[in-house]
């Protein structure tokens, strides 16, 4: 239309038309050519919406995006959700699930949303105004407007136990790293709680190797699952060692005589390595006493007794190497005496 409009004035100079006409026409042009350009008012107020309720409107330079994992988002009660009938228009609008999680939608009264994801909200919207005969044929499209964001409780043998906020479900170690990680102290293995289970009904995940444990690492955190990390086993050495003291069953959750000793840094000169043993506690509560042959466990003649948690390892003192050492000694102190006393008496 605008490239008529000079032609129009045009004719209507030449055949000599009232110039307030010509004027008036002229005074339109702007608003018109206004109304030609691209981005008006009318597509400016037009929202629009990706799939999974994300919206594409630009704030400067940015654009919102949807979160990670929205195809798999699961409604929860508090979530905002956009609901479009095709065949009924009357019943388009934003509906926020209650705390039941459930919409109440125009004739097609309450309907429970919560734990679908959004096809399977579409789903079951279209089958109750189908099997309310409020429609023949529905089709249904469902959005999200807000998000109402699920928390897994982590315990437990991590750097930062709390709540992790999470949308959807999330892998094991995605959950981990988000409390900081694992401590030194972490054992091999991790209960999960899944949400709306009785609190008796748990999923142990048996733990090999932290975060390198791919199998136990890549099982699906819910919102609203708890995460509860174990800590490891500790066993005691005491007796003749250089450091006594309680050890972390550190790694796989494994250790045995020989690796105990070595973190308590070896035995002393006199230690009875030959008498070694294990206190381990039985499962009627008696103290049980294992012989280790430590002296053959040295020699490679055997091989290490693995250790239980809460097991004591102690190595014996020695009478005679004691006495012997006394007796050296003594020797030692006496002969140091002999010299200093020949320095000062010539």
């Amino acid at each position: 239309m605008i490239k008529r409009i000079p032609k129009f004035l045009s004719r209507c100079a030449a055949s000599g038309r009232d110039i307030l006409f010509y004027l008036l026409l002229a005074s339109c042009s702007p608003l018109l050519l206004h109304a030609q350009q691209p981005g008006g008012a009318a597509q400016a107020a037009q929202g629009q919406q990706r799939p999974g309720g994300a919206s594409t409107g630009r704030s400067g330079s940015g654009e919102t995006l949807a979160p990670e994992g929205i195809a798999n988002l699961k409604l929860s009660a508090g979530s905002l959700v956009n609901v479009q009938v095709y065949e009924e228009p009357d019943i388009n609008g934003s509906y926020r699930l209650d705390d039941s999680g459930a919409i109440h939608l125009p004739l097609g009264g309450t309907i429970p949303l919560a734990t679908l994801t959004l096809p399977e909200a579409e789903t079951v919207i279209a089958a109750r105004l189908i099997s309310e005969e409020i429609l023949k044929t529905a089709h249904v499209v469902v959005n999200i407007a807000e998000y109402n964001s699920g928390n897994v409780i982590v315990l437990g043998q991590v750097a930062v136990p709390g709540r992790v906020v999470i949308l959807t479900a999330r892998p094991l170690k995605e959950i981990i790293a988000l409390a900081g990680g694992l401590t030194p102290l972490a054992g091999n293995e991790i209960v999960v709680h899944r949400a709306n289970q009785p609190n008796e009904v748990t999923e142990t995940i048996p733990d090999r190797g932290g975060v390198n444990d791919e199998a136990a690492m890549d099982v699906m955190v819910n919102p609203g699952d708890s995460v509860l990390v174990k800590k490891t086993g500790v066993v005691y050495v005491l007796g003749a060692v250089l450091r006594p003291g309680g050890y972390a069953m550190q790694e796989s959750g494994e250790l045995n005589v020989a690796e105990a000793i070595a973190l308590a840094l070896g035995t002393t000169p006199q230690a009875s390595t030959n008498k070694t043993r294990i206190l381990r506690k039985g499962p009627d509560g008696t103290l049980l006493e294992i012989s280790t042959l430590f002296d053959k466990v040295t020699k490679g003649q055997v091989a290490p007794i693995q250790l239980h948690a809460e097991d004591i390892v102690y190595v014996p003192t020695s009478g005679i190497k004691a006495t012997m050492t006394l007796i050296q000694g003594e020797l030692n102190a006496a002969a140091t005496a002999t010299v200093y006393y020949k320095l000062e008496h010539p």
